[in-house]
């Protein structure tokens, strides 16, 4: 049986929408005209780019939720209701829109170094991630095993580097402890909730947003080590990828004491080789 195909001019002219979005929102950081809104205390400003990332992210996931909606195979267990939205996949808008916001904020911290460079990498690193999570997103939805398991793969892949992207991003910040682990707790249960849903395994906001704020707590202790924001951000995707393992086995009735114990001590030789690696 011939399985569906996504509309690939769809997912193109998201992609180029966005891009072209991003490319005006670098024009506006490298002019004089990029006005910031501060909201008092030591609260960190935010300037109208990021407004403009914001208003990208919307689009992504509204695009996001267009390419999926007309795929003819049930999708039951994604669709969500929240008061007026009715049978929504609030699952498939987390990837795209926070691929845009990783992109802008990790490339942009090369721009002193790369200069145009930098915002030409963050261009094609926002697209080629948009129109590969958007496709594999719709390939997901598939019921065939031999189709949606490949595009679960993908995704994977695609959420782990947009957690390297935005984690690191975080880290260079050095904003307090309360800002940078409330921005590491929102992008990591945004994560968590759009990878198990996708893989059907289905969890829940709530479950999702315990899981962010238990990767959050190590920012406590990431803020006082004196580290590069690169291997910050592997330490953090490591975790990450180490809460969303367990999980999905807790969520399938598959945990047991020996994925325990192999996903701990995957956990542990890899922030231990990054530590090691910092300490060089």
């Amino acid at each position: 049986m011939q399985s569906p195909q996504p509309r690939y001019e769809y997912i193109v002219t998201v992609a180029f929408i966005v891009t072209i979005g991003l490319a005006i929102t670098f024009l506006i950081d490298s002019s004089t005209v990029n006005p910031r809104f501060a909201f008092g205390g030591d609260l960190p400003e935010v300037s109208l780019s990021w407004l403009l990332i914001g208003s990208l992210v919307l689009l992504t996931a509204m695009g996001a939720e267009w390419i999926a909606r007309p795929h003819p195979q049930p999708m039951n267990w994604v669709l969500r209701s929240f008061g007026p939205l009715r049978n929504v996949i609030p699952a498939f808008w987390f990837l795209p829109g926070l691929s845009v916001i990783a992109a802008y904020a990790f490339w942009r911290l090369f721009n002193p170094v790369l200069g145009g460079t930098a915002f030409l990498l963050a261009l094609i690193a926002a697209a080629s991630m948009l129109i590969v999570t958007l496709a594999a997103q719709y390939f997901s939805l598939d019921r065939q095993a031999e189709i949606h398991t490949p595009a679960q793969i993908v995704l994977h892949i695609s959420g782990y580097l947009i957690a390297f992207g935005s984690f690191s991003a975080i880290y260079y910040t050095r904003y307090r402890t309360l800002y940078s682990a409330t921005m590491v707790a929102l992008v990591s249960a945004l994560l968590v909730y759009a990878l198990l849903n996708i893989q059907r395994r289905p969890i829940s906001i709530g479950v999702a947003l315990i899981a962010g704020i238990g990767i959050a707590e190590l920012m406590w202790a990431l803020n006082y080590w004196q580290t590069t924001f690169l291997l910050a951000g592997v330490v953090l995707v490591t975790v990450l990828y180490v809460v969303i393992g367990l999980l999905g086995y807790a969520c399938s009735g598959q945990l047991d004491r020996r994925l325990l114990i192999e996903y701990s001590i995957v956990g542990v030789v890899l922030v231990g080789g990054v530590a090691y690696m910092s300490l060089r």
